[in-house]
């Protein structure tokens, strides 16, 4: 292992990537202002390209140093010496996964055109809220991926310190832990898949809010669109994901975990949302529909924070 090397790449994510954050928070205020603020609102749209730049610059710095993480801390048999494996970890892991669905989010508001300027300014004002939230909350720029970087520490403290019977059990553990979480095409399918969904349905909650408000039909349909996308890569995403779980807590009612539960509960709220749009034309239904739209928004934010405030396979630290 590499370690100075890794270190020197890790303080250089921290150097570049805070002061980039920070940098991306300021251009999102100045947005908000040009948002509500009539004379500045045909500048918007430099905005939301100048934030989804440094949005993007500062994943690419992530990337980056996920790359030298492969390239400096291989895993070598401490027995045999022979190369065992090297970690490639996806970049939407610890503190990274608020920050890719803040990315994803201010790529789809360069996509939307021509809607409604209270709508726009409102989805605006959304995105600024990820990005403060993710730069005080769950900042991936203050401490790359403290949790890995704690697990490699201890090993390579560790692994000089015991016998040889020592050795291959902390190898025998690190191996697995390669495999079966940082490694595994799981992690390189499902989250991405799910934070993909969760972009979109934030689309589509701004869009059930001024649907309800204005009974404009075509913010009804943007909503519906939205919501649509989101949900068959959430389905997608689901069904990918539950092979894995059947393997890799084989034996474990992985079913039972809270986090899955309210995933499922969220899948619900929206197939119950596409239903009761069915029916849109009927007396009381646009306001019915709005609601469930929203009530299935609300349980998105729910499954998001399950992972750090219930127990289970899915918990953090879980």
């Amino acid at each position: 292992m590499n370690l100075n090397s890794y270190f020197m790449a890790r303080t250089m994510v921290i150097n570049l990537g805070q002061p980039l954050l920070y940098f991306t928070m300021i251009l999102s205020l100045v947005l908000v202002v040009f948002s509500l603020y009539q004379p500045l609102r045909r500048y918007s749209r430099h905005l939301n390209l100048a934030i989804f730049t440094a949005l993007l610059s500062g994943f690419l710095l992530l990337v980056w140093f996920h790359y030298r993480i492969y390239l400096d801390l291989p895993l070598y048999n401490p027995i045999s010496g022979v190369l065992a494996g090297r970690y490639a970890i996806p970049v939407w892991v610890e503190d990274e996964k608020l920050y890719f669905w803040t990315l994803l989010l201010s790529l789809w508001l360069l996509v939307i055109r021509d809607r409604d300027l209270y709508f726009k300014a409102a989805v605006n004002i959304g995105l600024t809220l990820f990005i403060i939230l993710t730069t005080f909350t769950s900042n991936p720029f203050i401490s790359p991926l403290p949790g890995f970087n704690k697990t490699i520490i201890e090993y390579s403290q560790t692994i000089n310190a015991v016998d040889a019977n020592g050795k291959y059990q902390l190898f025998s553990m690190a191996m697995g832990r390669m495999q079966g979480f940082y490694n595994s095409v799981y992690m390189w399918i499902h989250p991405p898949l799910l934070f993909l969904a969760y972009s979109t349905f934030v689309i589509s909650f701004f869009a059930i809010i001024f649907m309800l408000n204005s009974h404009d039909h075509d913010l009804d349909r943007l909503a519906y669109n939205w919501a649509k996308l989101g949900y068959i890569v959430l389905t997608v995403g689901l069904l990918l994901g539950y092979p894995w779980a059947a393997e890799a807590w084989k034996g474990q009612p992985w079913w039972y975990s809270p986090k899955i539960n309210v995933t499922l509960m969220m899948w619900v709220l929206y197939t119950a949302y596409f239903h009761s749009r069915l029916y849109l034309h009927r007396k009381g239904m646009w306001k019915t529909t709005g609601i469930i739209g929203i009530l299935a928004f609300t349980s998105v934010i729910a499954t998001y924070l399950s992972t750090y405030v219930l127990p289970g396979i899915h918990s953090v630290g879980g």
